[in-house]
C-alpha cells in the first residue's frame, strides 16, 4: 500500500478519506508457458476479470471504495513464469478513532485491516510487499507519517484461521492555522477586555462601571 494524498478527515464521524495506490502479485501455477513456443513471448497483458484473483479485502473500511478505473476495466500483467501482477489506485475511507484533548496539538493512529474475506490460510497466505514509497506534502492540515505493518494469523472461529495484516499510520495536526486564526486573536481580545475593566475612564482618573 502506497498513500498518495490524505484527502479528509472526518473527526465527528471518526473517519479519514486518502488515496492509494496498492500493489498485488502472486503466482499462478496455472498461467506459465515455454517462450520459445510462442515467439518468445514472456508476459501478456489481459482484462483483470478473466484469471482468478484473491479477494485481498480491507476489511476496516467504512464507506463504499471510489475507484479511479472502474474494476471491469482492470488490466494485470502475467509473466510466462506464472507470476502476476495487479495494481490500482482508488480513494478509501477508513474508520479512525479520533482524540482531540490535545486539540489544535493532537495526533491521531489509524489502524487498516486487510486480510482475505473467503479464503483460510491454508487457501491464501498474505505476505506485505516492503517497498513503501517516501512520502510527499499529502495534506495542508496534517502531518501524514510512513506507516508500520503487522502481520498475524487469527481464528475467526475454532475451523478458519484467516492471515491479517495491520497497517497502522500516523496524521498530526498542524496546529499554526489555528494558532494564527483562533487562539491568537482570542487572546488578544480577551486580554483587551479584561486591560478595559481596570483601565481608567479619563485622564483625571476618575472611574465609572465598565
Amino acid at each position: 500500500m502506497n498513500i498518495l494524498s490524505l484527502l479528509e478527515v472526518n473527526e465527528p464521524q471518526e473517519y479519514i478519506k486518502l488515496s492509494a495506490h496498492f500493489d498485488h502479485r502472486w503466482h499462478d501455477d496455472f498461467l506459465t508457458w515455454d517462450p520459445a513456443k510462442f515467439n518468445g513471448t514472456t508476459r501478456i497483458i489481459v482484462p483483470a476479470d478473466t484469471v482468478w484473483r484473491p479477494d485481498v479485502t480491507m476489511a476496516s473500511t467504512v464507506l463504499e471504495p471510489e475507484y479511479i478505473i472502474e474494476k471491469e476495466d482492470w488490466n494485470l500483467e502475467i509473466k510466462y513464469t506464472g507470476d502476476v501482477w495487479l495494481n490500482f489506485v482508488y480513494v478509501l475511507s477508513n474508520r479512525c478513532e479520533m482524540k482531540t484533548d490535545n486539540f489544535p496539538f493532537d495526533s491521531q493512529e489509524c489502524l487498516f485491516v486487510m486480510s482475505s474475506w473467503t479464503y483460510t490460510i491454508d487457501q491464501m497466505t498474505l505476505e506485505h510487499i516492503d517497498d513503501q514509497q517516501p512520502l510527499e506534502s499529502l495534506n495542508s492540515e496534517w502531518d501524514v507519517f510512513p506507516y508500520t505493518n503487522e502481520t498475524i494469523d487469527e481464528y475467526v472461529d475454532p475451523e478458519h484461521l484467516y492471515r491479517i495484516i495491520f497497517y497502522r499510520m500516523k496524521i498530526k495536526r498542524k496546529p499554526s492555522y489555528y494558532v494564527w486564526v483562533i487562539i491568537a486573536p482570542t487572546f488578544i481580545i480577551s486580554a483587551l477586555s479584561i486591560a478595559g475593566m481596570f483601565a481608567p475612564f479619563s485622564s483625571t482618573g476618575d472611574r465609572e462601571e465598565k
